[in-house]
């Protein structure tokens, strides 16, 4: 099922939010790029009904140089699964398609901080922006990710929607996604607008798993 909505990345049944990004260096490839994968999933996802996946969605970086993927799973075990058996055939579909695409790898996230500003409602934009750490000290990125949280809920940029702050299950990286009106409200961010999503074959008419949408504080490829 594909759905135009921003990913709700504080769902309860996310045990795992994995994001990767491919780099296809000019906006017709990305375009490519980004239709020929959500039209793999989307496919894979009717056929084979994994029961773990609830999302994957495609953002596509505002320079037309980067595919940015978020997918969600109920868990590593299942997303492992998936790949070992799926991936390789849906790649190289893509690749016959886009020749060229490079993917620098993917990094399993788990949620550590949601911020949500006050008279934030539904996320009606179609642009994120995204910021990063990387260290090779874990408690590193744990007060990279607590002091970006903090900020935003001090000063978050005007008309922001639900921002998550995320660590890496290894401690090496730390990931801000917030929705925003405008890309030049958080500082050192890289903005991209939605692309589409697939919903996992348990989604509903809205785009959202039965598990319903409550939000939290809280390495294979896609």
């Amino acid at each position: 099922m594909t759905t135009h909505q921003l990913p709700d990345l504080a769902r309860p049944d996310a045990g795992t939010t994995l994001i990767s990004e491919w780099i296809v260096d000019t906006p017709d490839r990305q375009d490519r790029a980004g239709r020929a994968l959500l039209g793999e999933w989307g496919e894979l996802s009717a056929r084979v009904r994994p029961k773990a996946f609830l999302q994957l969605s495609c953002f596509a970086s505002a320079d037309g140089r980067v595919l940015l993927s978020v997918a969600q799973w109920t868990s590593d075990e299942a997303h492992l699964a998936f790949v070992r058996e799926h991936r390789a055939d849906m790649v190289g579909r893509i690749d016959r398609e886009v020749p060229g695409i490079r993917r620098p790898g993917l990094v399993r996230y788990r949620l550590a901080h949601t911020v949500v500003p006050d008279g934030t409602g539904d996320d009606t934009t179609d642009m994120i922006v995204v910021a990063r750490a990387e260290s090779e000290s874990a408690s590193h990125a744990e007060r990279w990710a607590e002091a970006t949280a903090d900020r935003l809920r001090a000063a978050p940029p005007l008309g922001m929607g639900a921002a998550h702050v995320f660590v890496s299950e290894d401690g090496a990286h730390g990931l801000l996604y917030a929705p925003v009106p405008q890309a030049n409200g958080v500082v050192g961010a890289r903005p991209y607008r939605l692309l589409g999503a697939v919903a996992g074959p348990g989604a509903g008419a809205d785009g959202v798993g039965s598990a319903g949408t409550g939000r939290s504080d809280g390495t294979g490829r896609v």
